[in-house]
């Protein structure tokens, strides 16, 4: 079984998490006898955070004959990676892809986050109709656009169509160093109410610093690809009640997540991410279906389409005949240097 993700770099926070949930999986697998009989071999790849890189670990793991490829962490290395994966007929299972580009498609495709769009709806609706927020504006970064980009039209959409403005929107790309304050000089000029903030951790913790520095205390919203320790430690005090649409509920009472966490805490020093429980979740469903095949790739696509109802740390599962699933979504908020949940986001209408 192959894993990649970027694990290297300012952006690897999510990889690394995702990786360490995947071990955990494969080593408790193997501690129960494997698959089949036989204990899984894991294989772990560095994407380098770019389609470049993604693709050429994707061949790096085919060569090496794995029967399945846990991986990407982000849409854009997912999709460049397909481009891969798809034609020698290798699954690619993300733990966290959302991009709706990878929606609907008859491919080796399969996931475990659910397509970014209804999460975009209903967080724009959150925000216009429960943070009373009329005009926004926007800044995303551009080296992943299949999930920034298609966010932030999903946002807008949604937000315009409750009556709300999109007063301002700046791209920027992460790996150039970028100089955030021209961009948020024009964000600030065109006088929104509230920012959005569509990048990972680091970006976000950066561009959250750079509006206090600004003097502009308004009200800061993100998605779950920012949702890390890494935010928090990074942001300080400039992060504090900024509101994350995020993929899991927090604090969650399940007896079955809290023995994972308390077993990831001891494994690798530090609290699970959703990152790390859809790497786990991951690593577990497939061992499932491989299961089914005999350990073997032939039919994996169907053994994984067969699964219903399978249940994960906090909640039970299914996939559709193209690979997806449905998950509920939440909204948290950092407080006092943590981030905590305010509940789940209710699912709107397009």
């Amino acid at each position: 079984m192959g894993f990649v993700a970027q694990l290297t770099g300012v952006q690897a926070e999510l990889g690394v998490q995702e990786r360490n949930g995947v071990q955990l999986a494969v080593e408790e697998i193997n501690a129960a006898r494997g698959v089949a009989g036989r204990p899984i071999e894991l294989i772990v790849q560095d994407d380098l955070g770019t389609p470049e890189g993604a693709q050429a670990a994707d061949r790096e793991l085919i060569n090496a004959d794995v029967v399945a490829i846990i991986g990407h962490a982000t849409s854009a290395q997912t999709l460049a990676g397909l481009a891969v994966t798809n034609p020698a007929h290798v699954v690619m299972f993300s733990p966290t892809a959302t991009s709706p580009e990878l929606s609907g498609q008859d491919d080796y495709f399969f996931r475990i986050g659910s397509s970014l769009v209804s999460r975009a709806h209903a967080l724009a609706q959150h925000v216009y109709q429960n943070r009373n927020i009329v005009q926004i504006a926007a800044i995303y970064d551009t080296d992943n656009t299949a999930y920034s980009k298609a966010y932030l039209e999903a946002f807008a959409s949604k937000y315009q169509s409750l009556g709300g403005k999109l007063t301002a929107e700046a791209g920027f790309s992460s790996k150039s160093q970028p100089d955030f304050t021209p961009l948020m000089a024009r964000l600030h000029a065109s006088h929104p109410d509230g920012l959005l903030i569509i990048a990972a951790d680091i970006d976000t913790a950066l561009i959250a610093q750079r509006t206090r520095l600004m003097d502009w205390p308004l009200p800061l919203f993100t998605t779950a690809w920012a949702q890390t320790e890494t935010l928090v430690n990074n942001g300080g005090q400039a992060v504090e009640g900024l509101e994350i649409e995020i993929a899991k509920a927090l604090n969650d009472p399940s007896p079955a997540y809290l023995d994972f966490e308390t077993r990831y805490q001891a494994r690798f020093g530090q609290t699970p991410t959703f990152g790390a429980v859809w790497g786990y979740e991951a690593a577990k469903v497939l061992a499932a279906a491989l299961q089914e095949t005999g350990g073997q790739a032939e039919g994996l696509p169907q053994a994984l389409i067969g699964i219903q109802n399978f249940k994960g740390l906090t909640e039970t599962f299914s996939f559709d005949k193209y690979g997806d699933v449905i998950h509920p979504f939440y909204l948290g908020t950092i407080r006092d240097g943590k981030c905590v949940g305010l509940g789940a986001l209710p699912l709107t209408e397009p």
